[in-house]
C-alpha cells in the first residue's frame, strides 16, 4: 500500500483512480491521449495526408498536440532526447504541416516512438523517485499510457486500488508500483476464451455452415460447468459463440469479443436481412463471474434539459439544440464510427460558419468548456465541504445556487480557510483551483488548449473514418474516452444558455472567448462565473 503520510504519492494515486472510474465527473476525467499515442497519431496523419485524406492544417494540429505533451514528459527520455524528437517535429522552427510517409523524419520518429514505448513507464518510475514531477502531470501520463495500451479502465481501477489501499500489504514507494505496472504492460497480450450465449440457435441459410466458433446449448452448459460458472438469472441459452481474443485483461477481452459479435450481427443484417440477438453477458475461461457486454455509456450528461424541464418535447423543436442532440446520441452509446461521425457533426452544426473557411468549431467548443471548468470544480468542492460539516459548510447551506456556492469556495481557497477534505481526489482539486486562482488567464488558457487538442483529435478521427474508411485508427478508442464527456459538458452549457437566456451557440462562444481574454489577477473570483449562466 501507499504511505498514508506521503501527500505527493497519495495525490497521484487518487487521480489515477479518478481517471479509471466510470463515475468520475467530466472536470476530473482524463481528457487526452498519452505522448506515445500522440506521436503515433502524427505518423498516421503523415500517411493519411500522403493519400489525400487529411489536410496540412489537420496534420499540423496533430504535431502541435504531440509537441505540447512531449516537452514536459520524462517518459520520453532526457531533455536532450526530447529535444532531438522535437526538432524532427519542427520545420523552420514551426510545427510541421507535412510529414512525408516513410521519409527520413517519418522513419526517425517511428524508431524513437518504438524504443520509448518499451521504456516509458520505467522512466516515469525513476522520475517519481528522483525529480517528483507534478502530481497532475504524473497521473495523467501514467493513466493515459496504460489506457492507450489497451487495458480496460475497470481492470486498472481494481489493480491500482489493490496497490493503493490494500491494508494487508506493506508500504511500498509509488515508484516501485509504477515499475510493477511497467512490467505488466511489457507482457505480450493473452489469448482469452470468451463465451457469449444466445437465446436462439444460429440457423445458417441452406448451403452455409455455422461459424466455427459456434457451440450448441449442450456444449455451452458443459463449458460453464467446467469453468465453474453459472448464469445468475437462469437464462435459457440455445448455444453461443466461443471466441479466442487477444487482450491485456479479461474486461478488455470481453469488450473486444462483443465488438466482434456486433460486426457479425451487422454482416447478417446487411446480407440476409435478419437480426441476430445475444444475451448481454459473457464469460471468460478461468473466471467464474460473468461480465456485462451491454455497451457502456461514454459519460455524456446534458443536465440542462432536466434542470430546465426540456426533456419532453411539447413544442416546436429548438433549431439549435434538438438537431445537435439527435446527432450527438450515437456518441453516448453507439458504435465507434457512428459515435465519432455524429459527435463531430453535432459540434459543427452548433458552432461552424458555412461561409467562413477559418471557422474552428473545435476551438469554440473548447473555449466554452474551459470557461465551465472552474465552476464545475468549485461546485464539486462545495458539496465535499458540506459533507464534512463546519462553519463553511453552514454558510454553503444558506445559499441557493451553485454559482454562489462556487464563489464561497473560491474565496475560502484564496484566503486559506478551506478545511482539509476527506478524499485525496478533493484535495487534488483544491490544489488545481489554488493554481488557477493564482494565475487565472494563464491556467484557463492552458486548459482550453488541452481541450482543443481533444476536439481536434475528434475531427481527425472523423476525417479518417469518413474520407479514408479507417475504422481502426490508432487513437479511435482514446478519442471516444476523452472527448465524450467534454462534448457533453459543452452541450450542457450551450443548452443552458439557450433555454434560460435564448442565446445562440455562437453568442456563447463569443462570450467565452471574451471572458478568457479579460481574465486578470485582480479579480480571480470572477472564475466562478465566466459564462454568466
Amino acid at each position: 500500500m501507499i504511505s498514508d503520510v506521503n501527500a505527493y504519492e497519495q495525490l497521484i494515486c487518487a487521480r489515477l483512480l479518478d481517471y479509471f472510474s466510470s463515475r468520475t465527473h467530466w472536470n476530473r476525467s482524463l481528457w487526452g491521449a498519452g505522448t506515445i499515442l500522440a506521436l503515433r497519431e502524427v505518423l498516421e496523419a503523415g500517411e493519411a495526408q500522403s493519400q489525400g485524406h487529411l489536410s496540412e492544417k489537420t496534420t499540423k494540429e496533430a504535431v502541435i498536440t504531440a509537441l505540447r505533451q512531449l516537452r514536459d514528459d520524462p517518459g520520453m527520455g532526457t531533455p536532450q532526447e526530447r529535444a532531438t524528437l522535437e526538432r524532427l517535429l519542427l520545420i523552420n522552427q514551426e510545427p510541421r504541416n507535412e510529414l512525408p510517409f516513410e521519409g527520413l523524419e517519418y522513419e526517425a520518429i517511428k524508431e524513437i516512438v518504438e524504443r520509448s514505448s518499451a521504456l516509458y513507464l520505467e522512466r516515469w518510475s525513476r522520475a517519481i523517485a528522483t525529480d517528483r514531477p507534478a502530481p497532475e502531470r504524473t497521473s495523467r501520463a501514467i493513466a493515459a499510457h496504460l489506457l492507450d495500451l489497451g487495458f480496460h479502465s475497470d481492470f486498472l481501477h481494481r489493480w491500482w486500488t489493490w496497490h493503493y489501499r490494500n491494508p494487508q500489504d506493506t508500504e511500498v514507494p509509488l515508484a516501485n508500483v509504477v515499475s510493477d505496472v511497467s512490467a505488466l504492460a511489457s507482457r505480450e497480450e493473452t489469448q482469452f476464451a470468451v463465451l457469449i450465449p444466445f437465446p436462439t440457435p444460429l440457423q445458417p441459410p441452406s448451403g452455409l455452415l455455422a461459424p466455427e466458433s459456434w457451440i450448441d446449448a449442450t456444449q455451452v452448459s458443459e463449458w460453464l460447468k467446467q469453468n465453474g460458472s453459472a448464469d445468475p438469472e437462469g437464462r435459457r441459452q440455445q448455444g453461443g459463440l466461443l471466441l479466442t481474443v487477444p487482450a491485456r485483461d479479461p474486461e478488455s477481452a470481453v469488450q473486444f469479443a462483443a465488438e466482434r459479435v456486433e460486426l457479425f450481427a451487422a454482416r447478417v443484417l446487411l446480407s440476409l436481412r435478419k437480426s441476430v440477438q445475444h444475451f448481454p453477458i459473457a464469460w471468460v475461461k478461468g473466471k467464474k463471474q460473468h461480465y456485462s457486454i451491454e455497451r457502456r455509456m461514454r459519460g455524456i450528461k446534458i443536465g440542462a434539459m432536466h434542470r430546465e424541464n426540456r426533456i419532453w418535447l411539447e413544442s416546436e423543436p429548438d433549431p439549435y439544440i434538438d438537431p445537435a442532440i439527435e446527432l450527438l446520441a450515437p456518441l453516448q452509446s453507439g458504435t465507434s464510427s457512428a459515435a465519432i461521425a455524429g459527435g463531430w457533426a453535432a459540434i459543427e452544426s452548433l458552432l461552424s460558419e458555412p461561409r467562413s473557411k477559418r471557422a474552428d468549431p473545435a476551438e469554440r467548443l473548447a473555449t466554452i468548456v474551459a470557461c465551465s471548468f472552474p465552476r464545475a470544480e468549485l461546485t464539486d468542492l462545495a458539496y465535499a465541504v458540506i459533507e464534512i460539516g463546519g462553519e463553511l459548510a453552514d454558510r454553503l447551506r444558506t445559499v441557493a445556487t451553485n454559482k454562489e456556492k462556487a464563489g464561497l469556495i473560491a474565496e475560502s481557497i484564496l484566503n486559506g480557510t478551506i478545511p482539509t477534505l476527506r478524499s485525496w481526489s478533493d484535495r487534488a482539486a483544491v490544489e488545481r483551483m489554488r493554481e488557477l486562482l493564482a494565475a487565472p488567464r494563464e491556467v484557463v488558457s492552458t486548459i482550453r488548449d488541452h481541450i482543443h487538442d481533444t476536439f481536434a483529435r475528434l475531427y481527425r478521427q472523423r476525417n479518417l473514418i469518413l474520407h479514408a474508411g479507417r475504422t481502426q485508427a490508432v487513437a479511435l478508442r482514446s478519442t471516444l474516452r476523452g472527448a465524450s464527456p467534454l462534448v457533453g459538458a459543452g452541450l450542457d452549457r450551450i443548452s443552458q444558455a439557450r433555454f434560460v437566456s435564448g442565446m445562440k451557440p455562437l453568442q456563447l462562444a463569443g462570450r467565452a472567448r471574451t471572458a478568457i481574454e479579460n481574465l486578470n489577477q485582480d479579480d480571480p473570483l470572477h472564475c466562478a462565473d465566466l459564462l454568466g449562466i
